[in-house]
């Protein structure tokens, strides 16, 4: 499987083939378009879960909520440590030095 270059927005949750933006941060990964499309999947999953209305259904349930938060920094996770597993030298060095991204990664 051939890999290309990607360059990979948090922010948006968009994959490019080339950056576009100068505002825009991106993370340059080197990837299979099936593990470009698991990213996706994954991004694809937190847009789900930001907006499901499972959040707002018990808001004042400290419990409920808890769990949903949980459910997304697990997607985050994951989003992250496909980024730095394929991420370029540049992009596994800005990774390490997030803020509490060592622990994860």
């Amino acid at each position: 499987m051939d890999k290309y270059t990607y360059y990979v927005t948090m922010e948006t949750g968009q994959i490019h083939r080339e950056p576009f933006d100068d505002q825009v941060k991106y993370y340059e990964v080197l990837a299979t378009q099936e593990e470009i499309h698991e990213i996706e999947r994954l991004f694809e999953e937190l847009h789900t879960t930001e907006y499901s209305p499972d959040a707002f259904k018990s808001p004042l349930n400290e419990k409920s909520t808890q769990e949903h938060r949980d459910k997304q920094q697990l997607i985050l996770d994951n989003i992250i440590v496909a980024i730095y597993e394929l991420g370029t030298e540049v992009t596994k060095e800005e990774i390490r030095t997030m803020n509490g991204m060592n622990q994860r990664v």
